[in-house]
């Protein structure tokens, strides 16, 4: 006799994770995810497609509901990277340490204003070119990606009247993001999951697929460990932003050139600036280390300053004054 619920039950097992990301080493030791144009693919796959760096995947989806290969939940993770919490938007469950069990809660919740609780979706596919059988799967938080892949799936279902088992190609492309930084418009270049359909299958082939129903599949439920090379929802950190510098030629970073400038004002107001103090600017080296010093010497560029009647009423150790100290 069967079991109900189990006996009929069947998988596909899980081959691997492709990411969209590598992780660097900062100046001060700390890992980093850096977003990268290409699928970065594990080294057996990698031999099997020919490329360490593919900028397209042949894929298919062996389901046809999207909510099983396509989930797409809000999530927070504790620090040992295990899921703590999943919600739809409207309502979550969280693990509760008290209660030593899951309670509801409103989602999302306040964890999503400081990047604690993020959107994330879990794609997983076959590959119909790789030798074989099971799935791949492939994490990301960004919005553009994931409405991407939404509107083509409903665009091939209406088109098909399915999308499982349909040659499909899922793609990098590179997009320029605008933002607001400071009150400033900026923008960085990233790049964005595309689904196509096969360049092979013309619009009456697809229609076509629509007339068979292969054997549905059951997929395993998405590895929901926390994946860091996941495209964070804020962006990858875009690349230090460089100059060349006119009188020098060298090439350096914007921090770096907006503090020199500075210097220059420092020392046409007649600010002494010491040997120690030389010597420590001889040795920044990061960002981080240049914007410090450069807020360090807008203070006493300040304080140089005569005082206007309204700064006259205003303590000169008002908070937020950065010393030397701190900076170096």
């Amino acid at each position: 006799m069967p079991i109900l619920g189990l006996t009929e039950t069947r998988r596909l097992p899980r081959v691997g994770k492709i990411h969209l990301g590598a992780k660097k080493v900062a100046s001060n030791g700390k890992e980093y995810p850096t977003e990268t144009d290409y699928f970065v693919v594990p080294p057996e796959l990698a031999r099997l497609l020919g490329t360490d760096k593919p900028k397209e995947l042949r894929i298919m989806f062996p389901v046809e509901d999207p909510e099983v290969f396509f989930q797409q939940w809000w999530k927070c993770y504790c620090k040992s990277a295990l899921l703590k919490c999943k919600g739809d938007g409207e309502r979550a469950f969280t693990y509760d340490e008290k209660a030593a069990g899951l309670t509801e809660i409103k989602c999302p919740c306040f964890k999503a204003e400081s990047k604690e609780c993020k959107r994330i979706a879990t794609l997983q596919f076959l590959m119909p070119d790789v030798p074989g059988a099971g799935v791949w799967q492939i994490t990301t938080s960004s919005i553009n990606s994931i409405i991407n892949i939404n509107s083509s799936i409903a665009f091939i279902r209406g088109i098909a009247g399915r999308v499982r088992m349909i040659p499909l190609v899922l793609k990098r492309k590179e997009e320029v993001m605008q933002r607001m930084e400071n009150g400033q418009p900026k923008s960085s270049k990233h790049y964005i999951l595309h689904l196509d359909v096969d360049e092979n299958v013309s619009l009456k082939q697809l229609q076509q697929f629509g007339q068979s129903t292969p054997e549905t599949m059951f997929l395993p439920p998405p590895d929901e460990t926390k994946d860091e090379l996941y495209f964070p929802p804020e962006g990858f950190a875009p690349a230090e932003k460089t100059t060349v510098d006119a009188q020098t030629g060298e090439v350096v970073t914007e921090a770096a050139m907006k503090f020199h400038n500075l210097l220059w004002a420092v020392r046409e107001a007649g600010i002494e600036v010491s040997e120690k103090e030389l010597a420590r600017i001889g040795a920044l080296k990061t960002d981080q280390e240049f914007e410090k010093a450069t807020k360090y010497y807008e203070d006493k560029l300040k304080k140089a300053a005569p005082p206007s009647p309204k700064d006259q009423a205003i303590d000169a150790s008002e908070p937020g004054q950065t010393n030397l100290g701190e900076v170096f």
